[in-house]
């Protein structure tokens, strides 16, 4: 279910959080099984509103969707951007991502948030950036203070700068077809057939021939799976565009064998 997550307005602007319950009046009514080694979603976003409280922006909510102990939470910053190009805006944004059930990882990371078609990137390129607890590990002592540090990062001027920089590299690299490095990750098993098709033709219609019109393709395909209420696989989706950002799955380079 989608919900609000008071005091911060929906991406929208609506005061009325779209309708949206708070997700926090939610979470403290109900009854909820948390695994042992699991952190409550509750006490995780008490953090995180009580960190954003404390930070000098206008936040909103771009998504906050809880099901089952599955949490997925993305916020952005209306007045931390940068001009990437004229009519392309790139505002600071974080992600959550917790398991109740212990079903996957706590993840707590940046998120570009691309304002002239409402997409975003997952970063985990830079130290400090992210932050991630392992399903089987039990949540370090200090999890709050890193959490806090992730979000700091996440709204930090200085450190938009440094991800601006890395995506308007991408905007010099030419990619006459994505088909080849699209294979490449079909065949890590990294994006399914039809996802592959869905990739292609948003690279293809948005004629933006650049790693950076790739990256976007990719993350236009994470904003159709959450229109769907696939969550899950919405953010394995965002966080494979920061990794092609971060040069992760980047094609084998071919060495020519000559013969003697």
């Amino acid at each position: 279910m989608n919900y609000a997550l008071v005091p911060f307005p929906t991406f929208s602007g609506e005061s009325d959080y779209a309708g949206r319950p708070d997700i926090r009046d939610a979470l403290a009514s109900r009854h909820r099984n948390i695994a042992p080694n699991a952190i409550g979603n509750l006490e995780l976003l008490n953090q995180v509103a009580e960190t954003l409280r404390d930070l000098p922006w206008n936040f909103a909510v771009d998504h906050c969707h809880e099901q089952n102990g599955q949490l997925h939470l993305a916020v952005m910053a209306h007045d931390l951007g940068r001009n990437l190009d004229v009519g392309d805006k790139m505002n600071a944004g974080f992600f959550l991502q917790n398991s109740e059930t212990g079903d996957y990882e706590t993840l707590a990371c940046a998120r570009t948030f691309r304002v002239s078609c409402e997409n975003g990137a997952l970063l985990e390129c830079e130290k400090g950036q992210s932050f991630t607890i392992s399903a089987a590990d039990a949540p370090p002592a200090n999890w709050q203070l890193k959490i806090k540090d992730v979000i700091d990062r996440s709204f930090n001027g200085d450190g938009l700068d440094v991800d601006l920089a890395r995506f308007r590299a991408t905007t010099q690299q030419m990619v006459i077809t994505p088909y080849e490095f699209l294979c490449h990750l079909s065949a890590q098993g990294l994006i399914d057939d039809d996802e592959q098709s869905d990739i292609q033709f948003a690279f293809n219609d948005a004629a933006d021939f650049t790693m950076y019109g790739l990256i976007n393709a990719v993350t236009q395909v994470a904003h159709g799976l959450r229109s769907n209420d696939k969550w899950a696989r919405a953010f394995q989706i965002e966080r494979l565009a920061g990794e092609i950002l971060r040069g992760d799955h980047n094609l084998p380079t071919l060495y020519p064998v000559y013969s003697r």
